[in-house]
C-alpha cells in the first residue's frame, strides 16, 4: 500500500515538473521543445533512501545537446522528501522540496581497470529553489540506462539494502 502511495507522489512531481509556466524563457520544461530538434530528453524517477524522511523522490530531466554527440546538456531535479502523516488520506506527506538546474556531461574515468561511464551535474545555485546544494552530484550510467547516485570516487553506497538508483520514465 505504501508503495502505490509513494509512486503516485512520485507521479505527482513528473506533472508539477512537466507543468512548469513555459512562457519564460529562463526556465526549463520537458514539454517545450529543446533548442536543436536533433536534441532529446529523458526523465528519469526513483524513491532514494533518507535518514531524516520515509524516503526522496527523485524526479532528474536530462536535455542533451546534440551539438556535442548528445554527451552535455542542461538538468532539472525536483527532489520531494516524504514524511509519515496519520491524517493525510495517502499516509504520506512531503516533508521539504528542492528545485534546481545547471549542467551535466557524460564522463569517463577509470576505477581498477574499468571504465566507468558517469553523469555529473553541476547545479546553478543562482537556480536553485529550496536547500538544494551547488555540489556536484554523481550518478553511473548502468546497463539498462538507469542511474545509480554514488560519490564524487564513483563509489556506490556500502549500505546493504539501500538502492539509489534512478529509472527512466516511459
Amino acid at each position: 500500500m505504501n508503495k502505490k502511495i509513494i509512486l503516485g507522489v512520485a507521479a505527482a512531481a513528473l506533472v508539477g515538473l512537466a507543468s512548469c509556466n513555459c512562457n519564460n524563457s529562463d526556465k526549463v520544461c520537458p514539454n517545450k521543445a529543446a533548442g536543436n530538434d536533433n536534441d532529446k530528453e529523458v526523465l528519469y524517477s526513483g524513491i532514494l533512501p533518507n535518514a531524516d524522511a520515509q524516503g526522496t523522490v527523485y524526479t532528474l530531466k536530462l536535455e542533451f545537446d546534440a551539438d556535442d554527440n548528445y554527451n552535455e546538456g542542461d538538468f532539472t531535479l525536483v527532489e520531494n522528501s516524504l514524511a509519515t502523516d496519520t491524517v493525510a488520506a495517502s499516509g504520506l506527506k512531503i516533508l521539504a522540496s528542492s528545485y534546481s538546474k545547471g549542467d551535466f556531461r557524460k564522463e569517463a574515468k577509470q576505477v581498477d581497470g574499468t571504465t566507468i561511464n558517469y553523469v555529473r551535474l553541476m547545479p546553478d545555485a543562482k537556480d536553485a529553489l529550496g536547500n538544494p546544494s551547488n555540489a556536484s552530484m554523481y550518478f553511473i550510467i548502468n546497463e539498462d540506462e538507469s542511474l545509480t547516485m554514488v560519490n564524487a570516487e564513483l563509489q556506490r553506497s556500502e549500505t546493504p539494502g539501500l538502492d539509489y538508483t534512478l529509472s527512466v520514465v516511459k
